[in-house]
């Protein structure tokens, strides 16, 4: 018997939408640009979330260089940064 609690690992572009509170038009033209993974079946695209974490990971940004600077030195004489 099939169990009722799972967790989906593909969803479709609805769903990613929501999930990454992107709107779904972008959804669609990043996949069709290959910027987003994706898995096409016939007219169907779905998405996997694992792919969707590591895409979001990898566009964060990191702090300014005068920050990362600032906690170095102030790391280095404090022993913590900002």
């Amino acid at each position: 018997m099939k169990s009722d609690k799972y967790i989906k690992r593909y969803v479709d572009a609805k769903a990613i939408s929501e999930y990454t509170s992107l709107p779904k038009g972008t959804i669609y033209e990043w996949a069709g640009q290959g910027k987003i993974p994706s898995i096409k079946i016939n007219r169907r695209v779905l998405f996997d979330l694992q792919d969707i974490d590591k895409m979001m990971e990898s566009m964060k940004r990191t702090c300014n260089k005068e920050e990362e600077i600032a906690n170095k030195i102030i790391g280095g004489v404090h022993g913590n940064g900002i």
